[in-house]
């Protein structure tokens, strides 16, 4: 398992100045000159924006998904698994309607018909998202684990674990973390995502912050599951702290990164 860490002008500067060590960048697939630059450097895979659910695959641009892809050698093409809430008007936030929910499989279903299709279903992995509750952007269905585990079992594609997602949607519903986590397929686990979670000034949680006790404790407990052979070990995890451009410019701190990279390197090594 390698670990990987959102590219940053900051990380890349620990990285040359070898005060963090670690296998590769993760990066965005909206900056060619970005991935360029981060290849200088170390090795670097793309996480695309893809989404399956929302009616928009008829929108991406697929060329561009195949050089970006090929240049990096990036194995698997990842796609988010969504419901939004404002393509299902007809439907309760929580519904529990069979028919609803069918119509929530089918949709995801039919967005990733087109990407297994080019890539192949054995490249291709869902990520969980957050859903937060009613009157918030996603419907509840599209988080569950026996929802996710149907639509893999049906595609045969794989699993992006998101461990700040998973405990988000756990906080916001009033779930157990770990319990929620482990119903997850995690016997399809491609690749893993970890970073820390915290409230800002009006107690909405965000991602992409750094790691708290409560932060770590889930990682050290995800990844000794990974290692004690209980889950299917992913081929990188990703310390999605930092980055670059106005949404994450201002949660990049440098002596975050300096001092947690390390922490997490140590347990995935």
């Amino acid at each position: 398992m390698k670990l990987a860490v959102n590219y940053s002008l900051e990380t890349e500067k620990l990285v040359k100045d070898s005060v963090i060590d670690i296998d590769m960048f993760k990066c965005p697939d909206f900056s060619k000159e970005l991935i360029d630059n981060a290849k200088q450097t170390k090795p670097c895979y793309v996480h695309f924006a893809l989404n399956a659910g929302d009616n928009q695959m008829n929108k991406v641009n697929w060329t561009a998904i195949e050089a970006l892809r090929e240049e990096t050698n990036t194995p698997f093409v990842n796609v988010h698994a969504v419901a939004f809430v404002k393509d299902y008007p007809d439907m309760d936030t929580f519904t529990s309607n069979p028919v609803h929910i069918n119509r929530i499989i089918d949709a995801v279903i039919k967005d990733l018909a087109p990407v297994m299709d080019k890539f192949g279903a054995e490249n291709v992995m869902m990520e969980n998202v957050i859903c937060r509750g009613e009157n918030e952007n996603m419907m509840r269905a599209i988080i569950e684990p026996e929802i996710l585990s149907e639509i893999m079992q049906e595609t045969g594609c794989g699993l992006l674990l998101d461990t700040a997602h998973a405990q988000m949607t756990s906080k916001c519903l009033g779930l157990d973390v770990k319990q929620y986590i482990s119903q997850l397929p995690l016997d399809q686990l491609k690749e893993l995502h970890i970073t820390g979670i915290q409230p800002d000034n009006k107690g909405r949680l965000h991602d992409s912050m750094p790691m708290t006790d409560e932060d770590w404790d889930l990682a050290k407990w995800v990844i000794q599951r990974i290692k004690a052979g209980y889950w299917q070990e992913p081929w990188v995890a990703a310390f999605e702290y930092g980055g670059v451009g106005p949404i994450f410019e201002w949660r990049t701190d440098e002596e975050v990164l300096a001092k947690q990279t390390p922490i997490l390197y140590e347990l995935v090594k």
